[in-house]
């Protein structure tokens, strides 16, 4: 797997923490030829990320870590039920730049999660202790 040379030690504890939850890890689906996806969480239980779409440009390694941790808080909402956290969304304030994010991620996934899903994984993307905490409070 190309990305796991660009990982720092805590998007490689997630990756265990994933695996550990028996989730596959899966690179580079044909689903990531859209350009714009990152990752995606499957009910089988894999994760998938799209390095190709990821690893380019001076902010790759950022990006990387944030899709990482961002596909793990869906993972941990799955593991609760696919139901949000529970973080109350007055304790999430988002850039309006994730706002539109959250927009495309659900054209994306053809609306199969709910906006408020999509804007706790947009908020913990940037949190990985947090997103830690989550993964093993739901899948353990």
């Amino acid at each position: 797997m190309i990305f796991s040379y660009y990982l720092n030690p805590q998007a490689r504890e997630v990756i265990q923490i994933i695996r550990k939850a028996n989730y596959n890890v899966v690179e580079n689906i044909s689903w990531c030829a859209n350009g714009y996806a990152g990752g995606i969480i499957r009910e089988s239980r894999t994760f998938f990320i799209c390095t190709h779409n990821i690893l380019d440009g001076s902010s790759a390694r950022r990006n990387l870590h944030e899709t990482i941790y961002h596909e793990a808080a869906h993972v941990a909402q799955m593991c609760k039920g696919l139901k949000p956290i529970g973080i109350p969304l007055s304790a999430m304030p988002l850039p309006q730049k994730k706002i539109v994010d959250i927009t495309k991620s659900l054209s994306l996934t053809k609306n199969r999660v709910s906006s408020r899903i999509e804007h706790e994984a947009y908020w913990l993307e940037d949190k990985p202790a947090e997103v830690v905490k989550y993964l093993r409070k739901f899948c353990f």
